[in-house]
């Protein structure tokens, strides 16, 4: 009989942790559903933001004078896009771009618009020089952002 207590002890210790553990368990569950929920909507984000290049990749006409050249990217994703957070960069160089006659624009889909991308320093290419060319856009919409990037090879027009 002497026995009786100490085990009705241990019984109501392993209850207290096994309910402590529970606790943490389900509290780590739910915030590892959370973090897999919140992927799914930044994957279907980015699975309807896309851009093309739709000027010619061979003739990409670059100034060497002004460091500058001209390009057409339409929206060929499913959502609009955000016209500002549109970046470039030409042969690994980041360029500065700019959306001409955008200004009341809505970037929605299958609506092209004209950038121009200026070096932000000195770029002298010889004519016919093939380069890479990336571009990123990202999607209007917040909590997620949709994001895209494509890289072509495009040929310079001197």
């Amino acid at each position: 009989m002497g026995d009786g207590p100490s085990e009705m002890i241990m019984l109501m210790t392993g209850l207290i942790v096994a309910g402590l553990v529970s606790a943490v368990l389900l509290s780590t569950w739910d915030t590892i559903s959370d973090g897999l929920e919140n992927q799914g909507e930044l994957e279907v984000q980015d699975a309807k933001t896309r851009a093309s290049l739709i000027s010619d990749p061979s003739s990409i006409s670059w100034d060497n004078t002004l460091d500058r050249a001209f390009i057409y990217i339409q929206n060929s994703g499913t959502i609009s896009l955000n016209i500002d957070d549109t970046y470039v960069f030409l042969d690994g160089n980041a360029m500065t771009v700019t959306a001409i006659d955008a200004e009341s624009v809505t970037w929605s889909k299958g609506v092209a618009i004209k950038f121009q991308i200026d070096a932000t320093t000195d770029l002298t290419f010889t004519d016919g020089t093939e380069c890479f060319l990336t571009v990123g856009v990202s999607s209007l919409s917040t909590s997620p952002t949709g994001t895209h990037s494509l890289t072509e090879v495009v040929r310079l027009d001197i």
